[in-house]
């Protein structure tokens, strides 16, 4: 059994993502996290154009959906290359409520990767459609493979944890007009955007 475990909030979720680093995480468990607040207010250091991203701190009275899955030292290292930006922080046990029918999150140590600023989207640093896409739809997945997740309305539930949704919002998808050619879940991730944040905050994604 691994020694370590990840808690995924953002594009760890989705299982394409996450194994472009672990190649082994094709499994992955949902899970709820108590004490843990998730937005749109990452945005990687330099200069130059770029996304903002999702981050997450500790907050008391907050939760947070993801999936926990189990790296070695070597996969988890490996992620913390990948999430350089982000502080890695352990979970209590205590704190997590598992969603794949297990009674107790598995034994070992919890981590999630926090955030050391937290500056939400401006112009020079919008949400991108692109990443939105790659959450959701990993939340897609869990709630496919998972019933008591699809039970807890995962992927709204993704949704509604998030802080900071917030313009500008650039739908940056290939061929939006066709976009279920590169994003099969396009129009479920479209339906349960405007759902959970409102057509006025919906309508106001731009093209790039």
């Amino acid at each position: 059994m691994p020694s370590k475990y990840i808690f995924g909030y953002g594009s760890l979720i989705q299982i394409e993502s996450r194994t472009r680093t672990v190649p082994s995480a094709f499994a992955a468990s949902p899970a709820i996290a108590r004490g843990i607040t998730r937005g749109w207010y990452y945005q990687s250091p330099g200069a130059g154009l770029s996304p903002t991203y999702l981050g997450a701190v500790d907050s008391r009275n907050a939760t947070t959906n993801g999936v926990i899955y189990g790296v070695t030292d070597s996969e988890f290292e490996a992620t913390k290359l990948r999430e350089a930006d982000y502080d890695p922080k352990m979970i209590d046990r205590s704190d997590i409520t598992m969603l794949d029918g297990s009674p107790a999150p598995p034994d070992g140590e919890i981590w999630y990767f926090a955030s050391k600023t937290r500056q939400t989207a401006d112009a020079a640093h919008p949400i991108v459609q692109s990443y939105v896409d790659i959450c959701v739809d990993g939340c897609l997945e869990i709630e496919a493979m998972y019933p008591l997740a699809k039970k807890a309305s995962f992927a709204a539930q993704f949704i509604r944890t998030c802080t900071d949704w917030k313009t500008p919002w650039i739908n940056d998808r290939i061929y939006p007009w066709r976009p279920f050619i590169y994003v099969p879940r396009a129009s479920q991730i479209d339906a349960l955007l405007r759902k959970e944040l409102g057509d006025e905050l919906f309508s106001k994604i731009s093209l790039p």
